[in-house]
């Protein structure tokens, strides 16, 4: 199982996203706190769900990327924001850097979730070293990858794209 960036993974995703490129929406956390933004959105191949948003903290920390997972935040179209309730900027701060040639493993996951686990209604898995990466490993933690809303229905629509084309090529 591997994650793409959504542009590698759906050469034709912003056609379907009401005329918006995600990946220059701000990052809040709640409203008040501008964290970063997007630089891009990583998909689960096997799926083809979102999975993270890939946040630039551009000023904050030198530069900073880091992971966020896509259920935990609030998409804003009208403004063209993701927003993270309850999120603070020492969270940000402690979670580790992620880079275009890092492998992201279960142990890097694990540590984005417990950054983050305050944030999540407790589910009894996280910090439990459960379960290894795999299929189905998302779906084991829904508040943390279940895209909600219209980001859902964008993502939807994706994977319906994809799986015509799919379809017409064969």
């Amino acid at each position: 199982m591997a994650l793409y960036k959504v542009d590698d993974f759906y050469s034709d995703y912003k056609d379907s996203f009401s005329g918006h490129d995600i990946k220059n929406f701000d990052v809040y956390a709640d409203r008040d706190d501008k964290v970063g933004n997007v630089k891009n959105v990583l998909v689960d191949e096997d799926t083809g769900r979102f999975r993270y948003f890939i946040v630039d903290t551009g000023f904050w920390f030198l530069g900073k990327q880091v992971l966020l997972p896509v259920g935990l935040a609030q998409v804003n179209y009208e403004d063209k924001q993701v927003v993270v309730p309850g999120l603070t900027k020492q969270q940000v701060e402690n979670l580790p850097e992620f880079t275009e040639d890092l492998r992201i493993d279960n142990d890097y996951e694990e540590q984005v979730r417990n950054i983050y686990s305050p944030l999540a209604p407790t589910t009894g898995i996280v910090g439990t070293g459960y379960p290894l990466l795999g299929p189905g490993i998302y779906d084991r933690y829904p508040t943390y990858y279940g895209a909600s809303g219209s980001f859902r229905d964008y993502e939807d629509q994706l994977i319906a794209r994809r799986r015509e084309h799919s379809r017409n090529i064969r």
